[in-house]
């Protein structure tokens, strides 16, 4: 099921759009009245992946584009472990826990990164002309 949830073949990506590295488990994510499944979440150089199990033995997978996510937050949590959130608007629009494959600092790491650039908030380079 992981090599499943995390194989991005047949997903068209943007042209020199890199996929960066997943992370497995309980995504709290309302679709059609149901609000967890098992998945994944995949960062890209360009936008955020989430793929989902469905009941009918299916992947699904939706993306959102880093301008529309307002925050990302991480929460650990005594009986769970580390639970990350991802904020739309001012609503959390998806969580990740029970993390079950993927390391979460390189997922935090590449994604902060990423959007950082995708939302030009990185800090503009000193320069020595003038």
């Amino acid at each position: 099921m992981h090599k499943r949830l995390k194989n991005m073949e047949g997903t068209v990506l943007i042209e020199n759009e890199v996929v960066g590295p997943e992370l497995v488990g309980t995504i709290e994510y309302e679709q059609d009245g149901r609000h967890e499944f098992y998945g994944a979440i995949i960062p890209t150089t360009h936008r955020l992946f989430i793929r989902i199990h469905t009941d009918d033995n299916e992947i699904e997978s939706h993306d959102v584009l880093y301008k529309d996510i307002t925050g990302i937050s991480k929460e650990k949590l005594l009986m769970i472990g580390t639970v990350i959130h991802v904020w739309i608007g001012e609503n959390i629009g998806l969580s990740l826990k029970s993390v079950s494959d993927g390391s979460i600092e390189r997922f935090l790491e590449f994604l902060y990164k990423y959007r950082t650039r995708e939302l030009h908030l990185e800090p503009e380079q000193q320069s020595n002309a003038g």
